[in-house]
């Protein structure tokens, strides 16, 4: 399988700060790629969100770096997969809490992670972000960690999430897999970029035929933020689009022949805390 991406943000009209933060990195295993993608959404009621949104970006980008080639390997990929993204998660939690307690605020995030590897794809959720997949139809593939609502309706309420990574006093991410559809569109969101537009939008804005390249990636999805923000969204606003392609027969042999090698091949670290975007290969770990 390939993978095209792209990603957009925007503060919005209303926050001076945009306390999202994004990762989107590719790497090759063996000549076959990977994807990470990651979104988090500083929670907004708190102090320096952008911080923590960007500390967990950071921690996952490292993860790809230094330990995934080592558990692409494992027999138990899965198990093994999901046990060190639980230490990562408790371990970066703790961090954010103790700048927290010692700064004297309240600091936390959400985090949605999805990694793509030999057509099958791993989620860990924390919050409110959301994935889609978008084929014929769109699907949610995450749910919303909220309860109670003031407001009308669902996409207009005001939800209170019933935990945040370093927020909460204990983190417990929920993790999944399935596997990926060829053709498909994987959308990444922070709440504000779906609070102003209908299922029924996106599912026709970012179907598959939409996005035939990066460059119509990334044109929709900044005029879709730039819709929700005409619409009145005063929250920040990011997304991430992963598409999906078959691999031609004759790359699969290439793939087949390439064993142990691995490399970072694109990483994208956005934040308000720092914008980096590393395109060339980099060093084997």
């Amino acid at each position: 399988m390939r993978y095209l991406s792209a990603y957009y943000t925007d503060k919005g009209k209303r926050k001076g700060v945009n306390q999202d933060s994004l990762l989107v990195s590719k790497a090759k295993k063996r000549g076959r790629e990977v994807v990470l993608a990651v979104i988090c959404d500083g929670m907004g009621g708190l102090e320096r969100g952008e911080a923590a949104s960007f500390e967990v970006v950071c921690s996952f980008a490292a993860w790809l770096r230094e330990s995934f080639s080592a558990l692409a390997e494992e027999e138990e990929f899965e198990d093994e997969l999901y046990d060190s993204w639980e230490m990562l998660f408790q371990s970066v939690h703790q961090k954010i809490k103790k700048y927290g307690k010692d700064h004297g605020i309240r600091i936390g995030t959400t985090a949605t992670v999805m990694l793509l590897w030999q057509e099958r794809l791993y989620i860990a959720h924390v919050g409110d972000c959301r994935i889609y997949e978008i084929e014929k139809q769109i699907r949610q593939l995450t749910k919303d960690q909220v309860k109670g609502s003031l407001g009308r309706d669902e996409d207009t309420a005001s939800h209170i999430l019933m935990q945040g990574v370093g927020a909460s006093k204990t983190v417990r991410p929920v993790y999944h897999s399935k596997d990926v559809k060829e053709n498909a569109v994987y959308l990444l969101c922070t709440d504000g970029f779906r609070h102003k537009i209908s299922i029924q939008e996106l599912e026709k804005e970012f179907a598959p035929k939409e996005l035939a390249d990066e460059k119509a990636m990334v044109r929709q999805g900044e005029k879709i933020a730039k819709e929700v923000i005409k619409r009145g969204e005063r929250d920040n606003i990011s997304v991430i689009l992963l598409r999906t392609i078959p691999a031609p027969a004759d790359c699969l042999a290439v793939e087949d022949s390439c064993e142990g090698e691995y490399s970072i091949d694109k990483e994208a670290i956005v934040s308000d805390m720092a914008s980096i975007a590393l395109n060339q290969n980099a060093q084997k770990p």
